[in-house]
């Protein structure tokens, strides 16, 4: 790949399809380039790389085969590209007509991105004169492409593996893994279009990282130089996760650190959205308290609730429980005004023995196959604050 300025592809005199004694034999690159992942699978960063979305870079014709063209406007521009990962061929992306000798080109067609794009100019045969082929970075540029895809792969197959690590996004971690466990295919496909083109939609929701300030910063964070960046989250976690939660909180914005708290919280009725509007349910229950634990003083309310959570999952639910973080180190709450922290997702529940209640669920990228909690009702009782159910 050369600089600015650097010529590329000269091209031999041929044949020309048209009337006009002259071709355009070289264009250039006047603007610079933009760093972004080199794709090595090394989490490189590539200094002037490529192209970006968005972003206006101005060509100019540098030779002609023979003289100048009389009228610089018989000068054509075009933009092709065949796409890497569906094998369509793009002939013309440029939605006006470009003419003359130099023009400035702003880069908004989200489908090139993570491609080869050929900036063609011409006089007579498109085909066959001045062409410069340049890289568009994908839409999250500092993030490995192949990195991203190889996570992905292993949660297709191993969806406990989605983690929060150290980022307060436990509402999106408990849908994305419901989503990879339900339909993995579209579960990767939307978290690969995202990465790659900066829009993604599955069944009613969407994200659209170009009609948002916010979403636009995230999709620009280069992970090597963030402050507070996540530095054990997953690519293909950190994407959809941080996303999620800037899109979903109306209020305050989310730029996906790890100091950031009080702004990532998921509240029930976002949850409950996400699980109709992503992962499709139609039959969704929300019963949750956040100030207030759900079960009483008594263990009759605990032993309601547990038989209520059995009978739930009995009938093919999927289950996000809402808890304090508490319940998963088998500690009692002080109070009953514990905090409503922590969402994860209930595979299995059981009354143990005389007292205590056993379930196995999926939080912070850990196997629930692995881990069967059990713990006293009074543990239980002082840190659940309800559900949300869907099928």
């Amino acid at each position: 790949m050369g600089g600015p300025g650097v010529i590329f592809d000269r091209k031999t005199p041929i044949q020309r399809n048209g009337i006009e004694p002259t071709q355009v034999k070289s264009i250039k690159l006047i603007s610079d380039l933009d760093d972004g992942a080199a794709n090595d699978g090394k989490r490189t960063i590539k200094e002037k790389s490529g192209l970006v979305f968005g972003k206006t870079y101005t060509f100019k014709v540098e030779s002609y085969t023979n003289e100048e063209p009389k009228d610089v406007n018989l000068i054509k521009w075009a933009v092709s590209y065949t796409d890497k990962e569906t094998g369509v061929f793009y002939k013309n992306v440029l939605k006006d007509e470009f003419t003359g000798d130099e023009i400035s080109i702003t880069f908004n067609d989200h489908n090139g991105c993570g491609n080869d794009l050929n900036i063609i100019a011409y006089i007579n045969d498109a085909e066959h004169e001045g062409k410069l082929t340049l890289f568009k970075h994908y839409r999250f540029r500092y993030f490995d492409r192949v990195v991203l895809l190889d996570e992905l792969n292993k949660r297709k197959t191993e969806p406990w593996l989605i983690n929060q690590d150290s980022t307060n996004t436990c509402g999106p971690s408990a849908i994305m893994y419901s989503f990879a466990k339900k339909d993995s295919e579209n579960y990767a496909k939307f978290i690969s279009d995202l990465h790659g083109k900066g829009y993604a939609q599955f069944n009613d929701y969407k994200i659209d990282i170009s009609s948002d300030g916010d979403l636009k910063d995230i999709a620009d964070t280069n992970p090597k130089t963030k402050t507070n960046f996540p530095v054990n989250m997953a690519y293909c976690d950190w994407i959809p996760n941080i996303c999620i939660t800037d899109q979903e909180n109306t209020v305050f914005d989310y730029e996906g650190d790890t100091k950031e708290d009080f702004s990532a919280i998921t509240l029930p009725s976002r949850l409950e959205k996400l699980a109709k509007s992503l992962l499709g349910y139609t039959d969704i229950v929300n019963n949750t308290n956040l100030y207030f634990n759900k079960t009483g003083w008594m263990w009759g309310a605990t032993l309601e609730d547990v038989a209520e959570l059995i009978t739930a999952k009995n009938e093919g639910y999927e289950v996000f429980l809402l808890v304090s973080i508490n319940l998963l180190y088998s500690k009692a709450s002080d109070s009953m005004f514990s905090t409503a922290e922590h969402w994860i997702v209930l595979e299995s529940i059981q009354h143990g023995e005389a007292g205590f209640v056993k379930f196995n669920v999926y939080t912070w990228g850990r196997n629930p196959a692995l881990k069967t909690y059990n713990v006293s009702y009074d543990v239980f009782r002082t840190n659940y604050y309800g559900f949300v159910k869907a099928k």
